[in-house]
């Protein structure tokens, strides 16, 4: 059991880091909000690595 529930806090640690790493690439390229309005500490990390995915591939077309 005790080793189930290190494990569950190790991934809820690397979540927040992912989270935290997207939010402020996100916020250097002056995104600070959903397209829906939320802010961005609200959004679940499957969202903000969306929002990260487009705003990457929108950077890399402008490059060409």
């Amino acid at each position: 059991m005790m080793a189930f529930l290190r494990e569950a806090t190790k991934k809820h640690k690397l979540v927040q880091e992912r989270k935290e790493y997207l939010i402020d690439f996100l916020i250097d390229h002056e995104v600070y909000e959903a397209p829906d309005g939320r802010q961005l500490y609200e959004l679940p990390l499957v969202e903000l690595e969306r929002m990260y995915i487009v705003l990457r591939c929108q950077i890399g077309r402008e490059m060409n």
